[in-house]
């Protein structure tokens, strides 16, 4: 877990970079500020993420480093399996199109919190963009195309959502807190911090 927050900051701060050495010789277009934006929320997803698992061993805290620890472990089984997984369906599917789709947009099964956060970080950036796209001329054919994306982009978050609800051990109705908005942050928190099956024998 601890390395994926690292290479999301190590290109948050590579983006940033040549984000501003653009800006010094370029004219500033949507877009460019777009790429700046995505860029700075790579850079500030990957400093928390490291924060949180530095910050325990800077203070030494005991019970905060083992459930690190555990939490590092758990990450590293969860991405063991994926890749047996995936490379599993690769040999038994070749090319075929169908069971990436089912894997996207499926509401059944579970998601570990790795593959959570990998999809949270990609979809945002890619949302960044198509709004830029918006921007320029609300009327024409990229921007129609922008808002069919952007609704295809918010069915995977949606079917994520709904299958990493599950992996906690609680119920997926809870997923529905997304739509109030003073529960929506504190429930994305809580899906990328608990571990499976941390509620499973809870009553919710």
């Amino acid at each position: 877990m601890e390395s994926t927050f690292r290479i999301i900051f190590w290109a948050g701060l590579a983006g940033c970079a040549g984000w501003f050495w653009f800006a010094m010789f370029q004219p500033m277009t949507v877009l460019a500020e777009a790429a700046g934006v995505s860029a700075g929320v790579l850079l500030l997803i990957g400093a928390a993420g490291l924060l949180f698992f530095w910050i325990p061993q800077a203070f030494d805290l005991k019970k905060v480093g083992k459930a690190a620890e555990a939490a590092a472990l758990q990450a590293q089984a969860g991405s063991q399996e994926l890749s047996q997984v995936g490379s599993d369906v690769l040999k038994e599917t070749g090319s075929k199109l169908g069971p990436m789709l089912s894997y996207v947009f499926s509401s059944s099964g579970r998601v570990s919190r790795k593959e959570y956060l990998i999809i949270q970080a990609v979809t945002g950036v890619l949302l960044l963009f198509l709004f830029a796209l918006t921007l320029e001329d609300p009327a024409d054919g990229f921007s129609l195309f922008a808002y069919l994306a952007m609704g295809m982009v918010a069915a995977v978050l949606l079917a994520f959502g709904v299958r990493r609800t599950r992996d906690t051990g609680v119920n997926q109705w809870w997923f529905l807190l997304v739509l109030v908005p003073p529960a929506s942050f504190a429930l994305m928190v809580f899906l990328l911090l608990v571990p499976t099956d941390e509620f499973k024998d809870a009553p919710i």
